[in-house]
């Protein structure tokens, strides 16, 4: 996770305050802290070597501060530092099929699906093997 570039997402101001849909579906208020982490991410090579102009991101929102557009600043910070770093493209190798939101988010930033791994995961809360999808976006065209 650290062998390359790590970034975190920290609240600046006191007093800031969130509903959430906690996991049982009821809402949930949150008064943020400053300093407090939301979220966390990555950018890595996705492959070694002759490939490695290639990146690939790793992504984690804390629960308590989901839906609040965390992870949609993740991603586009995420598209303008990969392509600071000199990448060429991204290539996310796993978006599981039993997580829409992250699907729908991938999408509206402007990543394109381009592989179906079937049956490609066990995951908890998900009967049977889930499928995942690769996601591409060319980073060449960015400003």
């Amino acid at each position: 996770f650290l062998s390359h570039a790590a970034f975190v997402v920290r609240s600046v101001a006191a007093g800031e305050a969130t509903t959430t849909t906690a996991p049982n579906n009821s809402p949930s208020t949150n008064i943020i802290n400053p300093g407090k982490i939301l979220g966390t991410f990555y950018v890595k090579p996705n492959f070694p070597g002759r490939c490695s102009h290639v990146c690939n991101g790793g992504f984690i929102t804390d629960p308590q501060f989901r839906s609040i557009g965390v992870g949609r600043l993740m991603g586009s910070s995420f598209l303008a530092l990969a392509r600071d770093l000199q990448y060429k493209s991204a290539y996310f190798n796993l978006v599981f099929k039993s997580n829409p939101v992250s699907i729908r988010l991938w999408e509206s930033l402007g990543f394109t699906r381009v592989a179906t791994i079937p049956n490609a995961a066990r995951l908890e809360g998900v009967e049977g093997l889930d499928d995942a999808y690769g996601y591409y976006f060319d980073l060449t065209g960015l400003p």
